[in-house]
This record gives structure tokens, sequence and C-alpha cells, in this order.
């Protein structure tokens, strides 16, 4: 028997970004551990990624090209050759392209795989050079990276995780990372060790909320208040470190004028906390030496997320928290890597004239054609995604697909909800089939991704997909045919010697620390006013009317992420089904009892699942962990039927809390997915 270990790196999008070790023997993975050298990973993978293994050889892997035999949205699909399979994919692109113009082809990712390679190169390239339109990729931390880039410039880097055990208090604001950045807990209980205090920020009790000293649980949406209402307390009693606001910061006078319109009491009202509760955490904030503020995508949801975050991020500065190692703020740490996107992509390879970019939250209005002026798309081609169940509106997202004109081709590993609406199905490998190099928006170091088999059946790398596509489209740029080799050449051209040799030695190696630039924090920032905002952070008064409604909140799952790993039978299992958890007094009020089928309904549309009666949920609010796939609903269809359109205020974040009114259901009742 031959055994070897192979080195790689989780490819989903979580902020831990984990080094990994793949056992194979006689040619089969059997096992995947974390990589006990990684500081970060130190030796462990979360639940969700344990047997990952399980996702190579799943019975319903799709192994060879598939082409439409019967309607959309039913998996009435053949197998084919791949020059059958790239044949129908240049003639539907090419329909839509003499149809419409190649604004009328849009390419759909997101973060189904980090990697650079396989998400953020040729895929890109191929893009360009064919001038179709551009993707604007928001669904996550678009808000949070605008209110962090729009407070803290070029050259402020974010606070480095693994000082995190320092601080004397740390903050979960919107942050779960007991599931969704586990490997951040550790840190926070070294912090803990020390003497220090773990605070959790969230409307629902979490697993972290549960593990925190202290659990504050705002009413969705008013993370601003909540942080003007401290700051208030803050600058009035003088506990502002005014030295680091005059070296550090510009617009501190103007952030203090509008902290003394939110006294605590106003704060109170609109959270729904006591004000005794608000000025004790701003005193502890202010005293801690230091505070750090861990801001997760649950605070990045509601409209005025942008403008909310920007206050909570004012806070390290007035308290001068940035002043020692472990405090300040973290929202991501993409900016500590050094930007290689140009060499990957190629944007020059783009046609010159007007070009067409469309938000992925308005997936449902472009294939509609009531997003733009270019009228609606004629062509996706989708991977590392599976927009059906991730995208806003499902209602109108699934309408769009379901159109008879519109060819969609997708690169596939599952036969996802997605994949019913494709009239080509492209096989794509999984993690342990390619090459890959990944940063992390978590930590600060770079992963190696070696593959540990050759491909299974006739799956394809994406990067050799779209070489083949763009072949197939007569492309003949050569920058279109690089191998995957040559491309981590390119992008390790950023990077000095020193750094790719302890890359290639133990598979990872951290990025050297971001000089301090001694740049200058902006609290207040005019260029907010471009975008029809307040250059100082505000947040709405008073909590929304008492109409009977709640608002719905759809937090990642801890067995799941995002909608991949759904049909896993094993972590299906662990899940369950889905509910919607609902406080007691909410329950008695509308009639609701535990396990009973029940309806959340609004102008969006209705979803019916299964009640959950919980004091871990505060009144007003429901909880429906996503990203279940539609399938898994008792009605057929899932949360996101629930959620619009709009955008947040800033980057085009979407807005996925919603509305809805709880009642019993009336479409009558089936038995979850076992």
């Amino acid at each position: 028997m031959s055994r070897l270990d192979v080195r790689g790196a989780c490819p989903h999008d979580c902020p831990d970004t984990c080094a990994w070790i793949a056992t194979v023997e006689d040619g089969v993975v059997t096992g995947v551990r974390g990589d006990g050298d990684h500081p970060v990973t130190a030796g462990h993978l979360c639940v969700k990624m344990q047997r990952y293994e399980e996702r190579v050889y799943h019975p319903e892997r799709i192994l060879t090209p598939l082409i439409r035999t019967g309607p959309k949205g039913s998996m009435s699909l053949r197998e084919a050759t791949w020059s059958e399979a790239l044949e129908r994919v240049r003639a539907g692109l090419s329909r839509a392209i003499e149809r419409r113009g190649p604004h009328a082809v849009l390419p759909f990712s997101y973060m189904g795989t980090q990697g650079v390679l396989q998400g953020q190169s040729m895929d890109r390239r191929f893009a360009h050079a064919l001038g179709v339109a551009d993707l604007d990729r928001t669904i996550c931390l678009a808000t949070g990276a605008w209110a962090w880039a729009l407070t803290y410039p070029n050259g402020w880097p974010a606070t480095d995780v693994e000082t995190v055990g320092e601080a004397e208090m740390v903050v979960a604001w919107g942050a779960n990372m007991v599931s969704t950045h586990l490997h951040l807990w550790p840190y926070l209980l070294e912090a803990r060790k020390r003497g220090g205090t773990i605070v959790c920020v969230d409307p629902v009790r979490t697993k972290t909320a549960r593990a925190a000293d202290v659990h504050l649980a705002p009413r969705p949406g008013t993370d601003g208040a909540l942080a003007l209402g401290m700051l208030n307390v803050i600058f009035a009693e003088g506990l502002e470190d005014r030295e680091f606001l005059e070296t550090r910061a510009v617009g501190a006078d103007d952030l203090r004028v509008r902290a003394g319109e939110w006294p605590v009491e106003r704060a109170a009202r609109v959270t729904g906390l006591d004000a005794d509760v608000i000025a004790d955490f701003a005193r502890r904030f202010a005293a801690a030496r230091p505070a750090f503020v861990k801001l997760g995508p649950g605070a990045q949801r509601h409209a005025h997320a942008g403008q909310a975050l920007r206050a909570v991020l004012a806070l390290p500065v007035v308290t001068g928290a940035w002043r020692l190692p472990g405090g300040g703020a973290h929202v991501h740490s993409a900016g500590e890597f050094p930007d290689r996107g140009a060499a990957m992509a190629r944007p020059d390879l783009k046609p010159s004239g007007a070009g067409r970019t469309v938000n992925m939250i308005h997936l449902g209005r472009a294939l509609a054609g009531t997003c733009d002026e270019h009228g609606p798309l004629d062509a996706l081609v989708v991977y590392n995604a599976n927009p059906a169940v991730v995208c806003p509106d499902s209602a109108s997202v699934l309408a769009g697909l379901a159109r008879d004109d519109l060819f969609t081709v997708v690169l596939e590993q599952m036969p996802t909800e997605t994949v019913a609406y494709a009239d080509v199905v492209l096989p794509a490998t999984t993690q342990l089939e390619h090459l890959d190099v990944l940063w992390s928006w978590g930590h600060r170091y770079v992963t190696l991704n070696r593959p540990a088999i050759a491909p299974r059946g006739e799956a394809r790398p994406n990067t050799e997909i779209f070489r083949m596509l763009a072949a197939a489209m007569g492309l003949e740029h050569e920058a279109l045919r690089e191998p995957d080799d040559a491309l981590l050449d390119t992008y390790l051209q950023g990077f000095d010697p020193a750094f790719r040799a302890r890359l290639d030695a133990q598979g990872w190696a951290k990025v050297d620390a971001v000089t301090d630039a001694g740049v200058k924090a902006t609290l207040r920032n005019d260029g907010m006013t471009a975008l029809g905002l307040d250059p100082v952070p505000d947040a709405p008064d008073g909590p929304d009317p008492d109409d009977g409604s709640l608002v719905v909140l759809t937090p990642k799952s801890h067995h799941f992420l995002n909608s991949t790993l759904v049909n896993h039978e094993r972590l299906h299992r662990m899940a369950k089904h889905p509910v919607v958890a609902v406080s007691t007094a909410d329950a008695a009020r509308l009639g609701v009892a535990d396990g009973d089928v029940v309806q959340l309904a609004n102008g969006n549309g209705r979803i019916d699942l299964v009640a959950a009666v919980s004091d871990d949920v505060r009144g007003g609010t429901a909880v429906v962990l996503g990203n279940w796939w539609h399938r898994d609903f008792p009605g057929g269809i899932g949360a996101n039927a629930l959620t619009g359109q709009d955008a947040a205020d800033l980057g085009g974040g979407p807005v996925l809390a919603a509305r809805a009114v709880l009642s019993p259901s009336t479409r009558g009742s089936r038995s979850p997915r076992p």
C-alpha cells in the first residue's frame, strides 16, 4: 500500500482559510486533517470540513458534462462528451452575443472557492477577452469593506488576529465566530485567561453569545444607535484619548457633536437595551487596555449598515485602542496582501468602449431586463456559486433562470438547484484535485494547495475549463493559454523570494505586517456626500413601527457553508431541517406552538417551515438559519423568497433582513426532508 500526505488549504468562503493535510492511500483520499504547524489552523478543522473527502467521493458528484433534455427547473440532463458540451456552449454564448451584444452575457461567481487560480484568474481573463458584462460581487462583505475604507485609509492595517489574546476586552459584534470564524475563538479565550472580557453584540443568543461573558441583544439593525450611545458616554465623561484623536484622526469634533445628539436614553429607546447597560459597556470599552472589535457579516445585512459600521469602527479610534497590540478592529484582512488582481484577471484584455456592470444582488432584475438600459441578460456562465438559492428575491431569480430563451452554463461539483436550470453543466474539480493558492480575509497567511489526487471522472479545474471555453469561442490571446503553474508564478511575483521559499517548504507563509503609515482615521469623511450620506456616522431614530410583523434574520448555519454542503447527509442529519426560531412571547401572541408548520410572508413572497419556540431570540425577531436549499422547505422555496433586491447604504451590499408576518401555514404541511 502506498501512503502519502499532501498539504493544501480549505477553499471555502470563511475567514479562517485553514491549512490542511490530505492522506492518500493507493490513490484514494482517506482523510483530511488540520495542519498542526499552522499557527491559526492549529491542527483542527470545523465540523463542516472534517470529512472533506466525502465531497470528493459523494454519490451525487457530477463527473461528466451534462446537457439539458427536459424543462428548466428539472434535473432532466443527459451525459455528453466534452466536445459536444463545448460546442453547445459556443453556440449558446454566440447566439446571445449576436442577439443583444456581449453585455447580454454575465459571468456569475462568488466564493465557492476562495482560490486565486480557480476563482480569480482564467475565468476573469475569459470574461474580459469576450467583452461581456462585469459582475459586482457584493453579497457578503461589500458594505463592511466600504465602511472600513471610508474610516481607515490605505496604510492603516487591520488588527492582526494573532495578537487579540492581549486585549482586555474583545467584542464579537454581529459575529458568531464559534460557528463561522472558529479559529479566531481561541484568541478570545486566551484574552479571557489573562483577565479579559468577551462581549457579544447580537440580537440572537448564538453559540458565541452563550459562551461570552456579556451578551447584548439590541434590536436588529440598531448597531449604529448603540455605538453612538456609547460614544456619547465616552465623550461626555472625558474617556476619549484626546492625544490619539489629535494625531491620528480627522473629524473628531464633528463626531463629538453627533454623539452629543445620542444620549443613552435615546440609544436605549432605539436599541431596546437598558440605558445603564449601554453606559456600562461604553465605560468598560474605554477603560480596556486595549479593546478589540471583530465586526462580522451579521451587522452588514441592514439598510443603514454602512453608517452603523462606521460608528462602530470609530470606537477604537476615540478610545485609542489602536495604541496597544491586540487593540483596534477587524472586518477583513484582504488589504494586508499584495494586490495581484490586474496581473491575474488581465482587465487589459477587455475591448474598449462602454461597459456594463451588474450587481449580483440584482440578478433577478438583470434577468428580467429591469436593472439598467441594456435589457435582459441572454446568457449566464455560473461557477463557484449557487444563485438559485443564495441570491435575494428568489421568485424573480427562479423566474429568470426558467426563461426558455436564456442560455445558462454551470460549472459544478454537485447537482445544485442552479444546475436544475442549466442548459449545459461542466464537471468541476474539488480542492483535492487541482492546484491553487489562497489569501485570507481573516488572517495574514497565504496557503498553497497542491492536488492530492488526479481529477475524478472527466472533471476539470475551473482554469482548464475556461481555457477550453476560450478556445471554443475563438479567443486566441496567449494569456488565455497560460497553464496553472504559470498562473501561480504570476501571482507569487508580488512576493519576495524568501516568502516563496517558505511557502514551498511548509505550504503556508505569513505576509509581512503592513507598516502603519501614520495616516489618519476619517471620523468625518466628506466623500460620503457624493453617496448621498452624512459625512459623520449617524443612525435612524426610533424602532420600526409595531405592525405585527417580525424582523427575519438569516444568519449562517453551524453545519453548512452558505449553500455548500447542504446535500451532505451527515451534516444534513446534524442540522435536521429548516426552522424559524421565535420568542416565547411572540409564539404565544401568534398562537404558534413549538413544532408547528408556519408561514412567513411579505410583499416579496412566503415560505413554510417548522416553528421553534426559543428564548434565544428576542421579541419581534424571527431567525431562519441559511442557506438551506429550496427543496428542504415544506413549501419548496427558501428564506430568500422574503428578501428584496434593495442595496444597503454603502457598497451595494444586500439588505437581507426582511420584515414578514408569521402565522400558521395555510398550505398544509409535509414532513421535512429527513
